[in-house]
């Protein structure tokens, strides 16, 4: 039978830990930008928006071309690739898949990016310990209409296997997949500009046994959407100062069936998941491309499971408020140094049964820090993060600590 899913609330590291003296970590700070300008031969934005931790949703990032396809049109003609979040002891890099935005004319863009795993249904999946779907393949488009631009986007990931034994005459099917719909709209509006977004989702995964008495049993997802809706802006309130308001909404349902040899049904509960954000942010520029943005929100996730429990669970998480500084200081022409913080105050309520428990989430696990730099070679841009662990403890080939995360990318332009 297929087990439930659950979502986990992860409480933030705090940054401030107590690592040894001054020149230790002045020491090892140096060995670790040295070693990175050397070794983060990768290109792209996931790195970039790593660095800037909670406060990436107020900046511009042509990753947002993923789920907003219209902010394309800001990112022509670019080939990016992803390698990955690499760690110690062994373990196969992450998060590695690849882009590309063509330019067609002055307003339309096409652009596709592979292997995303993108979807509820990889963490369904990976709780129940069945098969993910293999990573998926995105498709985009957007048209500029001169004070309007619209776009268009669709996802799809699936995986599927058969196990037949003739000479039992048995069978045994399994399949997993997601399917996503991404719309997307803006409007230039008091000088700046607007971006809607709405996903829709499909997330499923069955199992299918046929016995030798030619007798169908299934065990199956039900419902499985997800929909999702998000608006931002960019208004200028003076020289080289902008306004950010940002809002976000999902909701995820699913159920679970079972329909045994006998053709008995068995519904379970749903399980449930909200996720609510909302911020506002001013940014302002720096230097030549430089940023520097202070943010201030909530955030809400609210979790039910009524699936094979004997009492409905729920969880409650709320930040609030959830302050973020994300910043990016060109250094030279071809160097750039990025950085986030962000403290949130809030609490996390835990409910089984007629039984609460309630945890602060205000001191000392509530600070988040992450750390990063660029470098551009005329159409080449090569980026990385690094956790604060490779700061003050070195990086996982050198300490041996498994924890130590290190991520790459990198992007290439041309006209």
């Amino acid at each position: 039978m297929l087990t439930k899913y659950k979502t986990e609330l992860y409480l933030m590291q705090s940054l401030t830990k107590n690592k040894g003296g001054i020149m230790r970590r002045t020491t090892i700070l140096a060995i670790a930008i040295a070693v990175f300008v050397i070794a983060s031969l990768g290109f792209g934005d996931d790195a970039r928006v790593s660095a800037f931790g909670y406060g990436a949703k107020f900046i511009p990032d042509a990753n947002d071309m993923i789920y907003t396809p219209i902010t394309a049109l800001s990112y022509k003609n670019r080939i990016q690739l992803e390698f990955g979040t690499y760690v110690g002891g062994g373990a196969t890099p992450s998060g590695q898949w690849g882009l590309f935005n063509l330019g067609l004319g002055e307003n339309f863009v096409l652009g596709a990016a592979i292997r995303r795993s993108d979807g509820q249904i990889f963490s369904i999946a990976d709780y129940m310990a069945e098969t993910p779907p293999n990573p998926g393949i995105n498709i985009w488009g957007a048209y500029n209409f001169g004070s309007a631009r619209v776009g268009l986007g669709v996802y799809r990931a699936a995986y599927s296997s058969e196990q037949k034994d003739n000479e039992n005459n048995t069978d045994k099917k399994y399949k997993s997949g997601v399917t996503s719909i991404r719309a997307s709209a803006g409007v230039d509006i008091l000088g700046g500009t607007t971006e809607t977004s709405f996903n829709l989702d499909f997330n499923g995964l069955s199992t299918e046994n046929k016995n030798s008495s030619n007798q169908t049993s299934t065990d199956k997802t039900t419902g499985g959407m997800e929909i999702g809706l998000r608006l931002r802006a960019f208004i200028p309130a003076g020289d080289n100062v902008e306004i950010v308001p940002n809002a976000a909404f999902s909701t995820f349902s699913y159920s679970e069936e079972i329909n045994d040899y006998s053709g008995n049904i068995t519904d379970f509960g749903d399980y449930t998941n909200m996720n609510l954000d909302i911020g506002c942010a001013v940014n302002t520029q720096i230097l030549d491309d430089g940023v520097i943005s202070l943010g201030l929100g909530m955030n809400m996730i609210n979790t039910d499971d009524n699936i094979d429990t004997t009492n409905e669970i729920e969880d409650k998480s709320i930040s609030l408020p959830q302050i973020t500084i994300s910043t990016e200081i060109p250094t030279t022409d071809w160097l750039c140094f990025r950085g986030g913080l962000s403290k949130s105050f809030g609490s996390v309520t835990h409910t089984e049964g007629n039984i609460d428990s309630t945890m602060s989430i205000s001191e000392p696990n509530a600070v988040f820090a992450s750390f990063g730099a660029g470098i551009k070679f005329k159409n080449f841009s090569l980026d990385f993060t690094l956790s604060d662990d490779d700061l003050f403890e070195g990086f996982w080939f050198l300490s041996g600590k498994s924890i130590n995360a290190v991520q790459l990318s990198a992007s290439y332009n041309w006209e």
